[in-house]
């Protein structure tokens, strides 16, 4: 059984192993550094041989016979010594360098064995002098601990709560007649940065307005984003008719019918069509959804959407049908209750309006929608005071009843 320190909190012979190793790393330098010392001395005494300086015409005397026979074996000893030596400075250095840096074992090895055979003496200080640094230098937390993040979702429910900046103010300066044109075309060129849908219904207006310079930049900013989703539309029609490339089938051909769907909901939804062209376009956007819900009858997104068309027409059975369809596949009810209520209101079911708006959490509604419910719920709680007003209070049974 091993004793823990409680002070340090490490095993004691995990310490008495790090100080033997570091002892033996210690020795493995001293002898690399003897032997690198032994090859110096040796070095020293080889024989001088002038057969170079003669060869190159130099009048020396005659060189001697064993020279180069003892100056080559003398070589090659001191280059086996500064092998060995290089060799146990290579181990002595990777036993003490960090253990992040000791793997793959054979690369720092290999290394440091070609720096100190290459640099006999200096390989080794500036070894250590790397050393002496790292340990001078403060500490980086380099190995933290990776987490896993994902992409945070579109939702779509505060998608109401976004600031736009100064879009209330633009749209008064937008419609005081009485500014100047250049401050009102300023005006009208920020709002291209607010979303269609917002300030569609103004730019509609804006489209009987006296200036030609007004009506113009708000007939071009209305057509601009219809020609986008028209040339969407145009894109995805030719995948179902094959014209240029082969005609969609099975899970593309229900791609395309869904994107044309959402696509002719999003002209209406941006109140970029009106009259019959408004009327053609919910008429489209219902029939490739029905096209795709036959391929895939658990799309409740496009449910929703047919429901919403329905809505529209003033089809009240029909869209309490469908989307009822969507929260049945899978979309979330919250969501559905204020597309719900508005059926019952055209109903004239105000009952069943107040019971619907009252399931909607009213701190995370959306803005547009914060007043209705204020409305409903103020109404609501003004008849509960009027009905426990009206009501008797109730006695409490007595024994004598009991």
């Amino acid at each position: 059984m091993s004793v823990s320190d409680p002070d340090s909190g490490r095993d004691p012979r995990h310490a008495r192993g790090s100080a033997g190793g570091a002892a033996l790393a210690t020795l493995a330098l001293v002898v690399g550094v003897a032997l690198q010392i032994v090859a110096a001395v040796d070095a020293a005494r080889s024989i001088s041989d002038p057969s170079a300086q003669q060869v190159a015409g130099l009048a020396l005397p005659a060189p001697d016979a064993l020279a180069a026979p003892t100056n080559t074996a003398l070589l090659l000893s001191c280059l086996a010594l500064q092998a060995v030596g290089a060799l146990c400075i290579a181990l002595g250095s990777v036993r003490l360098l960090p253990p992040r840096y000791r793997h793959p074992r054979h690369s720092p090895l290999a290394y440091l064995w070609l720096f100190s055979f290459a640099l006999p003496f200096g390989g080794l200080l500036c070894t250590l002098g790397a050393f002496a640094l790292a340990a001078a230098l403060p500490r980086t937390e380099r190995n933290r601990p990776i987490d896993l993040i994902y992409e945070p979702e579109f939702v779509a429910n505060l998608m109401g709560t976004v600031s736009y900046g100064r879009g209330a103010r633009l749209k008064a300066e937008l419609q005081n007649a009485e500014a100047s044109t250049s401050f009102r075309m300023t005006a009208l060129l920020a709002m291209q940065s607010m979303p269609v849908r917002t300030v569609s219904p103004l730019l509609q207006s804006m489209l009987a307005d006296p200036l030609d310079d007004i009506r113009l930049l708000a007939y071009g900013i209305l057509d601009s984003r219809e020609k986008q989703l028209t040339q969407r539309i145009l894109a995805e029609r030719a995948k179902l008719d094959g014209k240029g490339q082969p005609a969609a089938v099975g899970d593309a051909w229900r791609l395309a019918n869904k994107t044309l769907a959402e696509l002719y909901g999003e002209l209406i939804y941006e109140n970029l069509v009106t009259g019959d062209v408004y009327r053609n376009a919910a008429e489209q956007a219902d029939a490739y959804a029905r096209a795709a819900l036959e391929a895939d009858p658990d799309d409740a997104a496009l449910w929703r959407l047919r429901g919403r068309l329905a809505l529209d027409a003033q089809d009240c059975d029909a869209a309490q049908a469908l989307l009822q369809r969507a929260i049945d596949r899978g979309f979330p009810r919250e969501r559905m209750l204020p597309y719900l209520a508005e059926t019952a209101y055209v109903r004239r079911d105000f009952a069943r309006v107040r019971q619907l708006l009252a399931q909607i959490d009213a701190r995370s509604a959306l803005p547009t929608l914060q007043p209705v419910l204020a409305y409903w719920h103020a109404g609501a709680d003004t008849r509960a005071a009027a009905a426990s007003a009206a009501t008797p209070p109730t006695t409490a049974p007595t024994a004598s009843s009991t």
